[in-house]
């Protein structure tokens, strides 16, 4: 799905767990979109997110609401939300709001499925 310069790519990697890939600029006109599409994923059941900013040139605050509204979400149904690959930019931008304590950031979608597998069997243990 694209709007202007932004789009999004879904793919399921279980019946719990989705990557969300988000490419160009979300902002206040194309935040919207991404919130359906995080809401619509938490809806069906998908409580663990990995999203990938590899391809996103540019996120504003309401870029960065969104982000966050998912991780309350997904908290509140026992799941999680992972960061990937953010550009130097948007990896600033999390540093300097300190979302980096709030998201964890992995290198690639297979570092975050790993870490993700990871937590899900300790937090099944504890």
């Amino acid at each position: 799905m694209s709007i202007g310069r932004f789009s999004i790519e879904t793919r399921q990697v279980d019946e719990g767990t989705a990557i969300v890939v988000f490419a160009g600029e979300m902002d206040l006109y194309t935040s919207p979109r991404a919130k359906e599409t995080l809401t619509g994923l938490l809806a069906q059941g998908f409580r663990y997110l990995i999203i990938n900013l590899h391809q996103a040139e540019y996120l504003d605050s309401t870029g960065l609401g969104t982000l966050i509204g998912a991780l309350r979400r997904a908290r509140e149904h026992g799941g999680s939300v992972r960061i990937v690959a953010p550009s130097h930019t948007v990896r600033r931008l999390f540093e300097m709001t300190r979302l980096t304590n709030a998201f964890p950031i992995d290198a690639t979608e297979q570092d975050a499925l790993a870490h993700l597998h990871d937590a899900i069997v300790h937090q099944q243990a504890a």
